[in-house]
């Protein structure tokens, strides 16, 4: 019979994003395998809320930042209480706190995320070299990130990302009521982005491709030829700090009528089910759980070509890639699935059939475990090695 395994989970962010869907889907799969997962994350945060609500485990615990002693300690205590096998910290702010576990029999791993350059120096190489015993990317864009830092690749695993793809699959009912919320009729053609409102999502893009996109209607170059329109709404899921400065934005261009913010979107699923394509433009980005969402909803995609987003979409054939920030590619690309709709709507099948295969959650959950155990296989050979 397999060893059941004793995990703490730490992700000390108490708003919803990528990575916390991701300790969320973990922690399910553990707890079906009968294994004893808890998260050690901020009560009142966004990730307790849902754990709770399917009667996951809690442990609170907020981090302040990278020098929060106070937390540390109160790790170590935890850890040491209920004797975890291995502890999985999944944020920066977590990992710096993994010293603070330091000769305990718990192993440590990190799971990184983000594909911007890491600072090169001895912080780095103490807290991916020797603080924890493996690294997690969740793309070969991540895994570079780290290997630039002189992190060996024999510390390093690559594990992507995944969704319940079966989570995302639309439903008529969905779209319809998302539309009627914002008296969108049947045939208007949806354009969604899903992600937080941050300079690093770059939402002006798409915003100033639509300024380009009405423009070129407004001349008379793309006449509409099927009963596809050239005259699209956007839908913008997402909550952030630029929120005002896009919506004064819009109205300055006059395409106030045409975009919609919905804020943050709970059920991100019902969005896209409403959607006929959904656009992501970040300048960084480690993986991107929400165009696995949008793929695995059959959605056509326009993304960056930044970081792990190339492993997801093959362009012009599981989705289409445009250079970072240019709003004139995304403008393009959109004109090429509004005029040609049964062409996009190959793009989203073959899109879909890929993270089926590649990108459930099964496999990423399923992947984590593996490791989990070989950890603790290494931890008994060394032991068993020891004089």
């Amino acid at each position: 019979m397999t060893r059941r395994l004793r995990i703490l989970h730490v992700d000390p962010e108490r708003h919803w994003g990528g990575g916390e869907a991701q300790v969320l889907g973990l922690t399910r799969y553990l707890d079906r395998a009968g294994h004893l997962s808890h998260v050690a994350t901020p009560l009142h945060g966004a990730l307790a809320q849902r754990l709770q609500h399917d009667n996951l485990p809690v442990r609170p615990l907020s981090i302040r930042n990278h020098l929060d002693g106070l937390a540390g300690w109160r790790l170590r205590r935890l850890v040491r209480r209920e004797r975890y096998d291995l502890v999985h910290f999944h944020t920066a702010r977590a990992h710096a706190l993994s010293p603070w576990l330091h000769a305990l029999p718990a192993r440590r791993l990190v799971t990184r995320r983000m594909d911007y350059p890491i600072k090169v120096g001895w912080l780095s190489r103490f807290l991916y070299g020797r603080q924890v015993d493996m690294v997690i990317a969740i793309s070969s864009g991540v895994a570079a990130a780290l290997e630039a830092v002189h992190i060996s690749d024999k510390a390093i695993r690559i594990i992507p990302s995944g969704v319940d793809t079966k989570q995302f699959l639309p439903t008529a009912s969905q779209r319809m009521a998302i539309r009627r919320q914002y008296g969108l009729s049947a045939d208007t053609t949806v354009i969604l982005m899903a992600g937080a409102l941050t300079k690093r999502k770059s939402p002006h893009t798409l915003i100033e491709a639509a300024a380009q996109l009405r423009s070129r209607c407004q001349q008379g170059r793309y006449a509409k030829q099927t009963g596809q329109t050239l005259s699209p709404h956007y839908l913008i899921c997402g909550d952030g700090p630029l929120w005002q400065e896009l919506e004064a934005r819009v109205h300055t261009l006059g395409l106030a009528s045409v975009f919609h913010f919905a804020g943050f979107c709970r059920d991100v699923s019902a969005y896209l089910a409403a959607a006929d394509i959904f656009v992501h433009t970040p300048v960084w980005e480690g993986l991107g759980v929400a165009v696995i969402e949008a793929l695995a909803a059959g959605l056509p995609v326009v993304a960056s070509r930044v970081g792990g987003i190339p492993e997801l979409i093959t362009d012009e054939e599981t989705g289409l890639l445009i250079p970072v920030q240019d709003s004139s590619a995304l403008c393009n690309a959109l004109i090429q699935c509004l005029r040609h709709p049964d062409w996009a709507k190959t793009l989203g099948a073959r899109g879909q059939a890929k993270v089926r295969t590649h990108f459930d959650i099964e496999t990423t959950v399923r992947a984590n475990e593996a490791l989990y155990y070989e950890l603790l296989a290494a931890r008994c050979e060394r032991q068993r090695g020891s004089p």
